[in-house]
């Protein structure tokens, strides 16, 4: 389960962000570790790629249930 203190240490941000900073240190993140993802050939390195991704929707749907972004 993600808690406020987990989502904001997931996104690397301090819990003053802004809805804008918030949003786009997601995307941000989304991007590289998709792009990490698709250009390795490790299974193992791709599964823990896609679980990062999973956590930061995760962290993503949390703050948008708060409606801080």
């Amino acid at each position: 389960m993600i808690t406020e203190e987990k989502a904001y240490d997931i996104l690397a941000l301090d819990n003053n962000a802004t809805p804008e900073e918030i949003i786009a240190r997601y995307q941000s993140l989304k991007d590289q570790y998709k792009k990490i993802k698709e250009e390795t050939a490790d299974l193992k390195t791709q599964l823990a790629y896609q679980l990062k991704q999973i956590e930061l929707d995760d962290v993503f749907i949390y703050f948008r249930n708060c409606q801080r972004i």
